[in-house]
């Protein structure tokens, strides 16, 4: 590691001001933190029972949790969540219908869809299917917020997750072989269908978010769902469609979420003027260094940095796993520091508050050096000090 001297006496910025010049690229500073806000970073309920017995949710399928700010602060959060939120006694009996008529059954502790309302519908059928009533419950910010930065949750699936609830994944993979009519009537219908959704909830809202969640997983592990030439062809027009009505109803930037080895369509993706991508750093191809080489220097990358995995290293002392995490880190800008998916323990939630506190206690300069020269023995030193004297808790 090398040694340099610190100059302490940097001014600390609002989040907003620093969201505001990562999305100019000015990448100096210590990045901004999310933890416990949407269904990407969020705490499930079984992460805390004792604490969040029967809390609302912000998603019945990964059944996370909606925070209040107080508690967003408590994680170290920058940011706070508004967006739809479900009543937690549609999950109690282990069945539900979700607003596109998709039912989705509990086994063992996780949701999958039952049915599939459009599976073997034709052309008309799938034309003349009901529009969801998009007249949810809503998380509303309260006036008084502070310098948190708002993030507004998805409403409702993307385009391709959507397809595959209401038609069954290998029947639409199916329909863009053999029946692509029926593939693009149903891409139409449900750029119509998800605009309104945001356009529900981004009108029904007291103010504008800073920051708005697509979610739309695209890929396994190991690959794409479809082929990355499918994937331009007939999916990319309609999800670009689908963008700019987005753009119309909010002036917020917009986070792309994707699980899965998609690293053959990173630069579409990009193309679409996305500002913040989150994605899978374990999946095939799509490890950090590569989606730096890859991407625009100008996009933020959010969660793609293991914040859990960090904040283990600290809790053991070991500086080598904490100078690999904390330079990956400062060598990403520029980006949003958090978990990698939501929390589903109380040790991953304790890891992610300590992952939170170690980057907080580090100085702009201080990560600067980080950034320019690698790992820098007298910050990491200092960070983890002062993390250590902390008194780390939630509850």
């Amino acid at each position: 590691m090398a040694d340099v001297q610190i100059d302490h006496r940097a001014d600390l910025i609002s989040p907003r001001s620093c969201l505001e010049a990562m999305l100019t690229y000015n990448i100096s500073g210590v990045p901004l933190l999310d933890i416990g806000t949407t269904s990407l970073t969020g705490l499930r309920a079984n992460a805390l029972p004792n604490l969040f017995d029967n809390e609302t949710l912000t998603n019945p399928i990964f059944q996370t949790i909606a925070l209040d700010r107080e508690d967003c602060l408590r994680l170290r959060s920058d940011f706070i969540r508004t967006g739809v939120v479900y009543d937690p006694r549609i999950v109690k009996t282990g069945r539900f219908k979700d607003a596109f008529g998709v039912e989705w059954l509990n086994s063992d502790g996780y949701f999958a869809p039952s049915n599939h309302p459009l599976e073997s519908a034709g052309l008309s059928d799938i034309e003349h299917y009901g529009k969801p009533d998009w007249k949810l419950a809503l998380q509303y910010v309260k006036q008084e917020f502070g310098d948190s930065l708002v993030i507004a949750d998805a409403p409702c699936p993307g385009l391709l997750d959507s397809c595959f609830l209401l038609r069954n994944a290998w029947q639409f993979m199916s329909d863009i072989s053999e029946k692509r009519t029926i593939a693009g009537t149903l891409l139409e219908w449900l750029v119509e269908t998800i605009s309104s959704a945001y356009e529900y909830m981004l009108g029904s809202l007291d103010r504008q978010p800073d920051l708005l969640i697509y979610s739309d997983d695209l890929g396994f592990q190991n690959s794409m769902f479809l082929s990355p030439s499918d994937f331009r062809t007939y999916l990319l027009p309609w999800l670009s469609a689908l963008v700019s009505r987005l753009r119309k109803l909010t002036p917020a930037a917009i986070c792309f979420h994707s699980c899965g080895a998609i690293s053959p369509i990173l630069k579409d993706i990009a193309n679409l003027g996305f500002e913040i991508l989150n994605l899978d750093p374990y999946a095939k191809g799509m490890d950090i260094k590569t989606l730096r080489k890859v991407l625009p220097k100008s996009v933020i990358l959010h969660g793609v940095n293991d914040l859990c995995a960090l904040g283990e290293v600290v809790a053991r002392q070991d500086r080598a796993g904490i100078a690999y995490f904390s330079t990956e880190l400062a060598q990403s800008l520029p980006v949003i520091a958090a978990p990698v998916d939501s929390l589903s323990c109380e040790e991953e939630v304790m890891a992610a508050i300590r992952g939170a506190a170690f980057i907080k206690n580090l100085s702009a300069e201080g990560f600067d050096n980080l950034r320019r020269l690698g790992p820098v023995r007298s910050v990491i030193e200092e960070a983890l000090e002062k993390t250590l004297s902390e008194e780390l808790v939630f509850i």
